[in-house]
């Protein structure tokens, strides 16, 4: 612990475990073992648990071998990005820490899933958002970025944008920056595959392939003018 003092936990495999406001420092383990350690700030974790309407929980608590398969969902894509077998953007990566929180927030500590339903955005917030949307589609972008144009709380924009425009957030920026990343294909200018995915804001070529064959039925070597 961060006093100092030292505590043996054991823990369950596929298990989850919360930490209270003291930093941890973990130090061995007995065996072979793989833990995936998620911490969102201290600032995000305030967000998100006031607007469940358990603010006084923000710190969370300490609580061990919690068995939980939407969290343990949730998590999985992260291992599996950290192993480099699935691409998350930024976006992406934003919106699975805020639906951890959210499922730990309320399944541990009676937040209020239904605490605000939500409503759609009126066209000038709407326009305001799309538009930054289309002058950052090649810039790292995340909810409280998109949800500071909108003039929203990052935790009521993702479902007014969804409930506005029938996409998530992530998925409306993807769809966007593959449009953009069509686009120069088709100008031919020489640019690279990897210049254009990259200048599109994908970090992952092989990601960037997948994507433009499933979502456009065809490969960025395909485009052609």
């Amino acid at each position: 612990m961060a006093n100092g003092r030292t505590v043996a936990r054991t823990k369950p495999r596929g298990t989850i475990g919360l930490t209270g406001a003291e930093p941890i420092y973990w130090l061995r383990t007995q065996r072979s073992a793989e833990i995936l350690e998620i911490s969102a700030s201290p600032e995000l974790r305030c967000e998100i648990a006031t607007a469940l309407g358990v603010g006084n929980h923000a710190d969370l608590a300490d609580m061990h071998g919690w068995a939980d398969h939407h969290a343990w969902a949730i998590l999985d894509r992260f291992r599996a990005a950290a192993r480099s077998r699935l691409a998350l953007s930024d976006v992406v990566r934003d919106g699975l820490v805020r639906q951890l929180y959210n499922r730990v927030y309320c399944a541990k500590f009676g937040g209020r899933a239904d605490a605000w339903r939500g409503s759609p955005l009126d066209g000038r917030r709407l326009g305001r958002t799309l538009q930054f949307i289309e002058a950052h589609v090649d810039a790292s972008l995340s909810i409280a970025a998109l949800a500071a144009v909108a003039a929203y709380s990052p935790f009521h924009f993702a479902r007014s944008f969804r409930l506005t425009t029938g996409w998530s957030p992530h998925q409306f920026v993807m769809a966007r920056r593959l449009e953009h990343a069509r686009a120069l294909l088709l100008e031919g200018n020489r640019s690279t595959v990897e210049s254009i995915a990259y200048r599109c804001g994908f970090t992952n070529l092989s990601h960037f392939r997948g994507l433009m064959r499933s979502r456009l039925g065809v490969l960025p070597s395909e485009v052609v003018s």
